[in-house]
Formats: C-alpha cells, structure tokens, sequence
C-alpha cells in the first residue's frame, strides 16, 4: 500500500543536524573533485546576494542531501499533497460515469463543460501555434555562431557545455548518430563535453557499447565519457532523473578543478533523450541568448527547443501518429505564447550550472519518473525559496521595517529556443500491435508525471506557511495556480472530456445504431433537414450547450490540423535546415595537421550522409498538390483517430497512474518503450 511504500523509501540514515552551507564555489568544488562528502549546496547560491543558507536532509549515494521538500516523506502533509491528484482524478471521472449512469441531464452538461473547455484550449494551442511557426522560420534562418562570435572575447571566455545523454538498452547506431548530429555543432570541438549516462543494469554490454562509442567519436568534442549508473541504490526509482543525478555528479568531479575557476552561468548543463537531434544551431543560439543576459537573469532560466516527434512519423500506427500531432502543437504553442500559462521543461533542455547545482535544487531527483516537468517546478520554486530566505533575513537586520524591500516573485523563466529538436516516437521492429504495444507503455511512463500536481501543492503548501500566505504576492500565487491548473487540464480535464464523450456516446447512439442507419439510408436529404431542425428544437439546455462544445470542437480540428501540417510540411522540406552547410568528409583530429584541425573546429562535424531529422525523405520544395495531401493525411489522423489515440494513450494510463498512486504512492515503476533501432 502506499503507507509502505513511503516508509520503504524513508529507510536510511536519519537526517542530520542543520548545516550551514556558505561556501565558497571553489571549495565545494574542490570537495567535489576529491569525492568528498559536501553539504546540500555543493556550488553556492547563483544569487550572490542571497547565498547564504542553512539546509538539513540526507542526499543519495552519488553526492550528498537529498531534497528540501519531497512527496516521498513519511508524514501526513506529503501524504495529502501526494493523494491530491488522485482525489481530483478520480472524482472527475467518478462523476463523470456517475451521472451517465444515473442522471442524463448532469451527464451531458458536464460533457458540455468539458467539451467547452477543451476546445478553448485546443483553440488557443493552435493559434499560438501559428505565432511559433512564424518564430521557428525566423529563427532557422539566423546565423546563430557568427552572432556569438559579435560578442566581446571577455564575455565568451569562460563559457562551457556539457551535454547528458542518460541512455538505457540504446541501439549503438541510434547513440552514434545523436553523437554525430550533435558533433555539427560549430561549439563542438572547444566547449562541448559529452557524458553519457549508462545504466548498471546493463551490464557489461552497456560497457563495451560504451568504449566503442568513446574510441570512435572522441574526436569530435573537447571531451566525452561514459558514467555507469548502479542498480538499486536506496530510495531511487531506475529511469532518466536518477540515471541523469549520477551523470551529473560524476560530471562535476571530473570537471570540479577547472569548474572552481569558472563563472557558473556561464556553464551550460544540456540533458537530452539519446534519440534527440538537437539542431546544429541550438547550443550556438542558447549561448547567444544567455550571454546577453545578466548573470542573475542567465542564472533562473531554461531554455527549452520546440521538441518533435517526427523521425519516424509515416512510419508508425496512426493512431500513433495522432499523437504526436498534439505534442507538436502543445510544446511549439507552450513556448510561442506564455502570457497566461508558463512553458515547462520537457525532453530535452538546458540550464547553468549555477541554478542546477543551486541549495534548493541539487541536481535532479531520484526517485520521480517525469524528471523533465518536474525539474522546472523544482527550480521555480526554489527561486521563491531563496526569495523567502531573504526577505526573513531582510526583516532581521531592519526591525521590520521596510517589509516590501525583498519581494517574493517568480524568476525562473523558460526561454524558447526556436530551433527544433526532433526525437522517434515509439515503435516496434516486430510489427503494428508490438508499435501499439511501446506506445501505450511510454504513455503508461508519461502519464505517471500526474503525481507533478501533489508536488506543486506540497511545494505551494510549504512556502505558504513558512514565509505566511500573506507575505507572498496574489500574482506568484495566481502564477504557481497557473502551473496547477496547466497541468489539471493537460493530464484530466482533456483526459476525462475524451472519457464522457465515448460514455455519452455509448449511451445515446450506440443503443439505437440500427435504427439509425436505416433511416439514414431511407430518408431523403429535405427530411433529414427538417427532422434535423425539429430535434434541435426539442432538445433541452444541457443538450444544447453539448451540441455546442461539440460543433466547436470540430471547427477547431481544423486549425489545430492546419497548423500542424504546416510544421510537419517545412520539415518535411527541410526549410529548417535549408541555411546548414554540407557535411564535410570525416577527419581525425589525431593525424589532421594543426591548420586543418583550425579550419576544421569552424566547419559543421561530420555527420551521416542519410537525412537522420526524417529519414527515407528528400529535402525540397513541395508542390502545393503535396501540400493539401499532407493536410489531408493529418485531417484524417486527428478526425478518424485522436479520439481512439486519447483514449487508449492517455484516459487508460492515467487512470493507470492514479490506482497506482493510490496503492503504491511515488514507488512508481520505470517503464521502457521500444525505438526504432
């Protein structure tokens, strides 16, 4: 039960006393470097302002404390927060089939209401859509390195990239190619470090992958290495945010000399999935971006590309396909428009140094599963705490006066970066029920990320009492609302519009199919039409209002597939990659010669000659016959098929993930889906 579950994952040593955590970057560093213990903040506070901090907590194997606030404590506050999404979830769909059963009209007003608001949000996603289309154009035809190469030498100096790649039962091929595309990179050979993160569990294959791997592409970056992460070490769950904890804090060792002596915005932490491509252009245009900001600014901030599922997209089911449509438009549309709800980290994405290693963030979790979501709500929050610290030790020093010298507002950002990072969505090389099969189980993975909500209202609960509800301004709680109710509407509320629907559905129609296509077949077209008017006449509000919702969301089908097509069309052309040089022949920087190897590190890397963002497809102009077929092609993927794809990759998973947040609490198991290979 979920009771035992927490108390499995409390075992261990006791938390130790407070620890005062005011050190100095280079000598937590140095510790670090020497594989010493270190206290919670193994870097510092990025605010030097605001660095001085007393934090308590045990850490996890690889380097110290864990986590200030954290679902998986055994006590009644964490245990409420934790069932909060479960309690939501299930009395949405507990009324939902309730009310279907038992009171029609209840029934199709709340299918109305969920019907109304799933089709403003779809609405919105897409026009939002179209706002990032036009900055995904823009940004694709910049010249990102030459203008990083316009900024002063002294500001460049110091910077540094290091890429994480946990991986787990990977092809060789498949980690070889996100290498060589990351390799284009025009940063590659000077700044970037490459770690990637194997699991232990591997075993010795992992090992042998891994050197292979190393001996082949090490050429082409300022370093790589491989960290092996170990089985079944206490309180983790297996999966990419602990696989990403221990590359990240092996990273730190190696680098921990050099790091001491460096600006820690200035050194930039990238996580991607191994079957990510990141645009040759993307690390040059984040550092662009963060360089013209201040340290302060550089140092709360994501930065996040649209990320597509595309690679293999006229490959898989359809059903799919649909469902990488709404990733498409929910993730290009989230970083295009971020007025009312924020954009969250997701897949693949970036941050300093100085914020990852921040006292109330410590790298990533080990024991969550949507490490991406929840790292972003880790980091925002943790502005807010440091926010809350000062402010007290403001209230100390001035007797109270002044209360409203230190504000407690939102500063981490999400900063777009329009440049698209394209992954594989799941598939099978054993066939269309085995494709269907991965797909449900990544979406039995993602929809785990429910219990995110019992995180935010922990994360929300305890800044509340600590600094006092009164203390925090209406707009950063009216922003941390919006993160709620974000992630309500994402993971229920268009779950469960889906859920009644097919309800009222199975109710209303599917009794009467068979009288109903006989007199479709027999009545004439004037008929129907008044037939059609009289019912509508005699139908009551609650009717009305769904036949409404349902109308709407149909004309919004229509624009949410337009401005997919669009997207999935300039890809399909190439038209973001159309201003890339060609790959050049592959060079070994161990016999080039010194002028060589200069011209060399400002040319793209090599890279495989085949087309990897969408492989088996020519770049080019379509003609606009293509184009109309492509719109077509997706109408009919979202028409005919995104019901079936919510139904089966988001209403059963999350009702998955709610029974076993219930049962087991956070002890969430890690499920793998199959890639192409």
């Amino acid at each position: 039960m979920a009771s035992q579950a927490r108390l499995r994952k409390g075992k261990g040593p006791k938390s130790p006393p407070e620890i005062d955590v005011d050190l100095p970057e280079s000598a937590a560093v140095a510790r670090i470097a020497a594989g010493l213990p270190t206290p919670r903040s193994t870097l510092g506070s990025p605010l030097i302002s605001h660095a001085t901090y007393k934090r308590s907590g045990v850490g996890d194997l690889a380097a110290g404390p864990r986590r200030h606030i954290s679902l998986s404590q055994v006590e009644l506050g964490s245990w409420l927060c934790c069932m909060a999404p479960v309690f939501i979830l299930f009395s949405t769909y507990g009324s939902v089939l309730l009310s279907t059963l038992f009171w029609t009209y209840l029934a199709e007003l709340i299918c109305a209401c969920l019907t109304l608001t799933t089709s403003l949000w779809i609405g919105n996603l897409s026009i939002a859509t179209l706002r990032g289309i036009h900055q995904l154009r823009e940004a694709s035809s910049i010249d990102w390195h030459e203008r990083l190469r316009q900024i002063p030498e002294e500001e460049r100096s110091g910077v540094k990239h290091i890429i994480l790649l946990p991986n787990y039962m990977e092809s060789e091929k498949m980690l070889k190619e996100t290498l060589d595309y990351l390799a284009r990179s025009k940063l590659a050979k000077n700044c970037l470090h490459v770690v990637l993160g194997m699991e232990g569990r591997e075993g010795q294959p992992a090992r042998a992958k891994a050197e292979r791997i190393i001996a082949e592409k090490k050429h082409l970056f300022a370093d790589i290495f491989a960290t092996y992460h170990p089985q079944g070490l206490p309180g983790e769950v297996a999966g990419k945010s602990s696989n990403t904890q221990w590359a990240f804090r092996e990273a730190l060792r190696r680098y921990g000399a050099s790091l001491s002596k460096r600006d820690l915005s200035k050194v930039f932490l990238t996580v991607a999935d191994a079957d990510t491509l990141l645009h040759p252009n993307y690390l040059s245009a984040m550092t662009y971006q963060g360089l013209m900001m201040d340290k302060e600014e550089r140092s709360w901030t994501i930065w996040q590309p649209p990320v597509m599922l595309l690679r293999n997209l006229f490959n898989v089911p359809a059903v799919t396909r649909a469902t990488a449509h709404g990733t498409l438009v929910f993730e290009l549309s989230a970083l295009a428009w971020q007025r009312i709800f924020p954009a969250f980290a997701y897949s693949s994405y970036s941050m300093t140094l100085a914020l990852a290693s921040h006292p109330e963030v410590d790298g990533w979790d080990v024991d969550v599963i949507a490490e991406d979501h929840h790292m972003f709500c880790k980091c925002f929050f943790a502005a807010l705490w440091e926010l809350s610290h000062a402010k007290k030790e403001h209230a100390k020093i001035s007797n109270g006066n002044d209360a409203n010298a230190v504000q407690i507002v939102p500063q981490v950002k999400v900063q777009p970066v329009f440049l698209p990072a394209v992954s594989y969505l799941a598939e099978s090389p054993d066939g269309y029920m085995a494709s269907l099969k991965a797909r449900f189980q990544q979406a039995r993975r993602h929809m785990q990320g429910l219990v995110e909500i019992g995180y935010v209202c922990l994360q929300w609960a305890r800044l509340s009492m600590s600094a006092g509800a009164k203390n925090i301004p209406l707009r950063t709680h009216l922003s941390i609302f919006l993160i709620f109710l974000k992630m309500n509407i994402l993971t229920i509320t268009c779950t469960s519009q889906c859920f009644a629907l097919i309800l009222m559905a199975l109710v209303k129609i599917v009794p009467r199919m068979g009288s109903l296509v006989a007199y479709l077949v027999q009545v004439e077209l004037g008929q129907l039409q008044q037939d059609v008017g009289t019912y509508a006449a005699s139908m009551n509000s609650a009717e009305k209002a769904l036949a409404a919702g349902i109308s709407q969301i149909s004309g919004v089908m229509v624009l949410y597939t337009a401005v997919t097509a669009a997207v999935i069309s300039d890809m399909v052309e190439g038209r973001y990659y159309k201003n890339l040089q060609p790959c050049p022949t592959q060079t070994s920087t161990e016999t080039a010669t010194e002028g060589e190897a200069e011209q060399e590190s400002q040319q793209p890397a090599p890279c495989s000659e085949s087309r990897l963002e969408m492989p088996g497809l020519k770049e080019g102009p379509r003609s606009w016959l293509c184009r109309l077929a492509l719109f077509a092609y997706i109408f009919t993927d979202n028409t005919m098929f995104g019901y079936p794809a919510i139904l089966v990759f988001a209403v059963i998973p999350v009702l998955m993930a709610g029974w076993s947040l219930l049962r087991r609490g956070t002890d969430f198991e890690y499920i793998v889906a199959s890639k192409p290979e």
